[in-house]
């Protein structure tokens, strides 16, 4: 690999299992002992984020619908916890009423308790549930 790629790719065997084994050249520019998998669903893709501890939070809403208020109240609850950087986001609206947020973090990132984020995310307008759960590992 040169200075000047911005990828380094490996074709690699796909095994049943909780352990995913990379290139050693890989495991050295990562520098971190875990990473958060997470599959997409409506395509099939994986996508790996390293991260420095085994413990990810996995964080859901149900909302009325994606607005431009929901979105704004969400990133200053972000901002008020420290959750600047999240891992993965995704949201999908399956019908007008029926839309859903979804986000990987790890709990280091929070500067507050995790039943205050709770809080916090149900006062946000249009949220009917909040899901906030650890991943298994």
């Amino acid at each position: 690999m040169s200075k000047g790629d911005m990828t380094q790719a490996r074709v690699l065997k796909i095994e049943k299992g909780d352990t995913i084994t990379l290139p050693a050249e890989f495991i050295k520019k990562i520098g971190l002992q875990y990473g958060l998998t997470i599959l997409i669903m409506k395509d099939g893709n994986v996508k790996m984020y390293p991260v420095d501890s085994k413990r990810v939070m996995y964080l859901k809403l149900v909302i009325d619908k994606l607005s431009k208020s929901f979105l704004e109240e969400l990133t200053m609850v972000f901002m008020e916890v420290g959750l600047e950087d999240i891992l993965f986001t995704s949201g999908i609206c399956q019908a007008a009423d029926q839309c859903y947020y979804e986000c990987y973090f790890t709990p280091q990132q929070l500067n507050t308790e995790v039943d205050d984020l709770n809080k916090r995310l149900n006062n946000i307008t249009g949220v009917k549930k909040v899901l906030l759960q650890d991943v298994p590992n």
